[in-house]
């Protein structure tokens, strides 16, 4: 073998070492996603750790969408839960 491929095999070696040590197991987010009803209005707001993601309030199928969305394993801002 040559030199040439001695570093190539070294380097794909390595990368493959990389990427197994890299993915770790999920560890779910403790905070916590809930819904603050409107004082007068049948609307929900979406909180995280009972602060408000934003101003606005949402009807509520849209409220838990949302919620659920936040507790995705994608985004991961909240634990996942049940709403009523």
């Amino acid at each position: 073998m040559n030199t040439n491929s001695i570093y190539k095999c070294g380097w794909t070696a390595m990368i493959f070492l990389l990427a197994s040590c890299s993915s770790g197991p999920f560890v779910q987010s403790k905070d916590v996603c809930d819904l603050k009803r409107h004082h007068q209005d049948d609307l929900y707001q979406v909180t995280v750790n009972d602060e408000a993601i934003n101003k606005h309030y949402y009807l509520k199928d849209d409220a838990i969408e949302i919620a659920n969305h936040l507790a995705s394993r994608e985004i991961n801002k909240c634990a996942p839960r049940s709403f009523n």
